[in-house]
Formats: structure tokens, sequence, C-alpha cells
């Protein structure tokens, strides 16, 4: 393919011919193919083809969490499972203990000494220093009471950013008025910016600003997540009746919808009430929404017949999950601990493609470049 980009008698195949080619392909082919020629590179990873591949995706998977302490990076595990209601878990190595973010198929680990942005489709992982405030340097400093942390898309640059909230000092924690420190990382210049106090946060102005919230009663079983590109409160409510209230945010008008109210009482697994919580994880066309709770027990609730499936127990669940072909920056603000530190996974297999993977690449393209135009020849 470099011969024939340096020969200007071959044939010139633009740019968009190629993109719609290779947005036929599967997951597997593409990452092959980034190997073959500069061009294909460009192409695979420029974000007008990242993001029509995400918006052409038919089917949301499920990522959850393969608790192994063995000391390796994170990473994807082969092959997947179907659970009930047709649903399908995708398995990532790494400790469920960990406080796991996620956004657009990146998922970003929080560790005891760094932050971990991950890839899982292109195996690309960068690691990243805690940047201001690092006073506590221990776990004890992913307490809710110390520190909250978020992780998110610029919708303007297409930047991710990972968004930290921590108290300034041990000290401070039982003052009235406790002095936080609020700051940004941006995951493509691996820098971090300290920005103005809460409530609301725009990532690309990296401003904040009033967001007002509904009419409700927030205990510990309320819980803000990011459901379909739209903000979200999930409440369960465990005192008159057992249910769970969803409500989500219109961003244009900033005005609140209560979405779901799922009424839980002997319609899930057997449980206490109290002390139990239950957070949405996708929507389907359809509107039958996937759900869980803090006891890694996973659920569907189908709006049309007001019914709930049980789907599977013991997932550690993360978040809806995607293909994400975005490319993250050559380096690591950090480097990896020596490997021979680590214990052996048998879990984890190599991930480099052969020859003969870059070979059948080539063929599967050459052959769906070629195959319309002789077809045409012999009509």
């Amino acid at each position: 393919m470099e011969e024939e980009e340096k020969n200007p008698s071959s044939i010139d195949i633009v740019s968009d011919l190629l993109e719609a080619i290779f947005l036929r392909l599967p997951l597997k082919s593409i990452l092959i193919s980034k190997s073959v020629s500069k061009r294909w590179r460009s192409i695979l990873e420029s974000k007008t083809f990242v993001e029509r591949r995400m918006i052409l995706q038919k089917k949301r998977k499920i990522l959850a969490a393969y608790n192994c302490k063995c000391g390796w990076e994170p990473r994807l595990l082969p092959g997947s499972s179907r659970c009930k209601g047709n649903e399908e878990i995708v398995y990532m190595h790494c400790n469920a203990a960990r406080p796991s973010l996620s956004c657009d198929g990146l998922v970003c680990i929080l560790e005891p000494h760094w932050i971990d942005v991950l890839n899982p489709w292109t195996r690309q992982l960068r690691r990243y220093g805690f940047g201001f405030g690092t006073i506590f340097g221990v776990w004890s400093a992913f307490s809710p009471g110390n520190w909250a942390m978020g992780f998110g898309r610029d919708k303007v640059t297409g930047s991710y950013k990972v968004v930290k909230m921590c108290l300034l000092s041990l000290s401070k924690i039982r003052v009235r008025d406790p002095e936080v420190e609020y700051s940004v990382l941006d995951v493509e210049t691996g820098e971090w910016r300290m920005l103005s106090p809460p409530p609301s946060l725009d990532l690309h102005k990296e401003e904040f600003h009033n967001v007002l919230v509904p009419a409700m009663s927030v205990t510990q079983e309320t819980h803000i997540v990011n459901l379909e590109d739209r903000l979200t409160i999930a409440n369960t409510d465990t005192k008159a009746e057992w249910k769970l209230e969803i409500w989500s945010m219109d961003a244009e008008v900033k005005t609140w919808t209560k979405t779901y109210s799922i009424h839980l009482e002997n319609r899930v697994a057997s449980l206490e009430r109290q002390n139990r919580w239950f957070t949405p994880v996708s929507v389907s066309k359809q509107g039958n929404i996937v759900f869980y709770d803090n006891h890694k027990r996973l659920f569907k609730y189908y709006p049309r017949k007001n019914e709930i499936l049980y789907l599977s127990a013991d997932t550690t669940v993360i978040s809806s999950f995607f293909e994400n072909l975005a490319p993250l920056p050559l380096k690591s603000t950090l480097p990896y601990p020596h490997p021979r530190r680590r214990t052996k996974c048998p879990l984890l297999r190599p991930n480099e493609f052969g020859i003969l993977d870059i070979i059948l690449a080539t063929l599967v393209l050459v052959g769906s470049i070629w195959s319309p135009l002789l077809f045409r020849v012999k009509l």
C-alpha cells in the first residue's frame, strides 16, 4: 500500500471510500489494519471515523470487573458471556475493589498512587499522577468523605478529562467549612488545572455553574449517573414503598423528568431494604432498562409488561460499554511498575498481532474494494 502511495500512476482510492469500507469491518480487522500503512492509520484514528463507528453500533454491552489482584495492568479479557434478557457482558481484568469510572468505552481506574486511563479495545493504557493536593498518598484518600472524582468528555474538542475534588488536609475534615481543591486533568496533554468551586461543571469551558435538582429526599441510596449521555439521579426509596425512581435532566432547558418508577417489593432477589441501593446501567430502544444493586445483582425492567427479570449474581458492573477506537496519547506521565515484581496471571494472553493477521486484513480490504468493481465489469 505504501508503494501505491508513492507511485503516481497507481489507482488513488479516496479516503471517504476507504473509511466506508473500514466501517464494515469487525474490530479485530480494524486494529490489524492500523499496521498496514500510515494512511490507513490516520483514517482509522481520525475523530470522524471514531465517532461514526460509535454511532453505528447497534447494541451496547455491559462492562464488568473480573476481580483479580495479581498486579498486572487492567485489560479486556477475550470473549464475553450472554445472560438472561439477551444482555452481553464483557469482563475487564482488574481489582474490583478499585473505584472505576467510564466514558464512551474508555475506563478510568483509581489506583493507590496514580490514575490509569484505559482504552480496552485498542489495549492502550496511560498513567497519570494525582496532580495538585496529593497529600494522602494512601487508599483512604478514596473514601467518600475525602475525595470525589469524575470522568467525562469535552464534546467540543473531543478530549477526555478527569475531574477531582478533595480536602486539602486531614486536619480540616472535621471543620465546618473545609477547604476543598477542585482540579481537572486533560488526558490528551497530561496537565492538571485548578478550577473554581462547584456545583456543576462545564467540561469544555472548565467552569462550574448552578443546576437545580428535582424535589426529592436525598439519602445514601441516591446516586448520580450518566445514562445515555444524560445526567440522571437514581433514588431508592426504602420507606413507605420500596421503589427505584430515576430522574433525567434535559441539558438544553435544565429541567428534570421522572422517567422510571420501579416497584421492587417481592420482585427482586430477597434482601433487606436498608443499606441497599440500585444504579441504572443502560436503556434499550424499547425503553427496557438494565440496573444493578450494591450486592452485585443484575436486573432488567420491562416497562410495557411491568416486569423485572433477574439476570445474574456476583457481577461487579462498571458501566454500559461499547467499542471506542479513540487513540490515547503516546506517553504516560508516570512509568509502569517493573513486570518482574508482578505475579503471573494465567488469564492474560499476548496481544501482539502476527504477520498472518496483517496479511489477512489486507486481503479482506482489497477484496472489499475490488469485488464491486469486478462485478460491474462482468455486467
